[in-house]
């Protein structure tokens, strides 16, 4: 849990400003967007497709092009 007590010199906005800091930097934002639908895990067929188009663009991008 993120939390941000408000500073004696401090206005509300500056307070509002540092808890969204906090907030973005603690990644809390990551966590919260994955898990906000329920997602099987991909079957071994669609990984092996995934890793041979991965394989293709890596080759793609090493040849040497004169």
């Amino acid at each position: 849990m993120i939390y941000a007590i408000k500073n004696s010199w401090e206005t509300n906005e500056k307070l509002i400003l540092r808890y969204k800091k906090m907030f973005f930097q603690s990644r809390m934002t990551n966590k919260i967007r994955t898990e906000r639908y329920a997602v099987k895990s991909p079957s071994k067929k669609k990984i092996r497709e995934q890793a041979i188009v991965r394989e293709h663009y890596r080759m793609l991008n090493t040849k040497v092009y004169f």
